[in-house]
């Protein structure tokens, strides 16, 4: 079976998940810190790395930078609603806390499985903006795009998707009653969305809010940010192949 690390600074639950997953098979080492973490990686080499995110000197999404520079791939387990960003930044594998053995073990068989989780889902109506993110986008991720809510849904139905970009205001459907069906499917109703618009009004309606989305933002915002989450993911890797 598999070498696994988990990092998380809560005594109880290193014990619970190592137990869960040593309890079918896996060989289980833990770490009370990011710190410890990166110490223990220097000298052992695990095949999946599971890291809680809210933990003091270092948080999951630095101690991610550091073990995927090591060519280990990561799985959050946190309270924290940060899927989007995570996505953007090379984590294979996402749960929110609370999680159940059962659930933790089905995440956990997905990574080592070589699952990626889906392609990005550009929904926008304006062809340059596209192409603009596509620029950002396309080196690392498989991206997907649509002119319009409708058609975003009809990708949906056929292909796989980790993280939905969309604008706002859009012909034929637009990104609000696209999200609304997003959230009214089973099939999609965890799926991450990242909301970005010229109209801020439109940006700051208290719709998002009970539609659960990971980021609203203005379009210029969206875009500083965007290039953000790509960079910390490029500097990793770049340190990887040094």
């Amino acid at each position: 079976m598999a070498k696994l690390l988990i990092v998380d600074d809560d005594d109880e639950t290193r014990l619970w998940m190592a137990a869960a997953l040593a309890d079918v098979g896996h060989e289980v080492r833990t770490s009370p810190s990011g710190r410890d973490a990166v110490r223990v990686v220097s000298t052992w080499q695990p095949d999946v790395a599971i890291l809680d995110v809210l933990m003091s000197e270092m948080d999951g999404f630095a101690v991610n930078r550091v073990l995927r520079s090591h060519g280990i791939p990561t799985i959050f387990v946190t309270v924290v609603k940060r899927e989007a960003e995570a996505i953007l930044q090379g984590v294979s594998g996402y749960v929110e806390k609370p999680v159940t053995a059962a659930e933790l073990r089905a995440v956990v068989e997905r990574v080592l499985g070589g699952a990626t989780g889906g392609a990005i889902l550009l929904v926008e109506d304006d062809s340059f903006l596209r192409s603009v993110y596509r620029s950002v986008l396309a080196p690392k991720f498989q991206v997907l795009e649509a002119e319009n809510g409708r058609d975003a849904l009809s990708m949906l139905e056929t292909h796989p998707v980790a993280l939905v970009i969309t604008d706002i205001h859009m012909p034929v459907m637009n990104g609000v009653e696209l999200v609304r069906a997003i959230r009214n499917d089973a099939r999609t109703r965890d799926l991450p969305i990242v909301v970005q618009s010229c109209d801020t009004s439109a940006v700051r309606s208290p719709v998002w809010s009970g539609l659960h989305v990971s980021r609203v933002m203005r379009k210029e915002d969206f875009i500083g940010w965007l290039i953000g989450q790509i960079e910390e993911q490029l500097s990793t890797l770049s340190v990887k192949s040094a």
